[in-house]
């Protein structure tokens, strides 16, 4: 995957709000690694606060629905990485000042 593509990605990803937060998934850390295959298969890799989220489900759809609009992206696959776990220092400084932990 190129370098526009891949940025390309991350702007559909950014514009995915995380509903408990309000702020979206790319400033809150979540996003560890995306991949764009020959075939479509966008594969994102995922890091959520905890292992069974209440809302993981509802991420995935919006995530999906993000992500599919994009020339080329078919269909995408979430994968969730628990190790090592989110922490709040993966947050970026925008979504500390969002949430007040600046």
């Amino acid at each position: 995957m190129d370098a526009g593509k891949k940025e390309e990605i991350m702007l559909a990803l950014s514009q995915v709000i995380d509903p408990d937060f309000r702020v979206d998934v790319v400033n809150l850390g979540f996003i560890n690694d995306i991949d764009l295959n020959d075939q479509g298969l966008c594969l994102v890799n995922m890091t959520l606060t905890v292992i069974g989220c209440p809302i993981m489900g509802t991420l995935e759809e919006m995530v999906a629905d993000a992500l599919k609009i994009i020339d080329g992206v078919e269909e995408v696959k979430i994968e969730y990485r628990w190790e090592p776990a989110w922490s709040v220092e993966r947050m970026s400084p925008y979504a500390k000042a969002m949430l007040g932990l600046s």
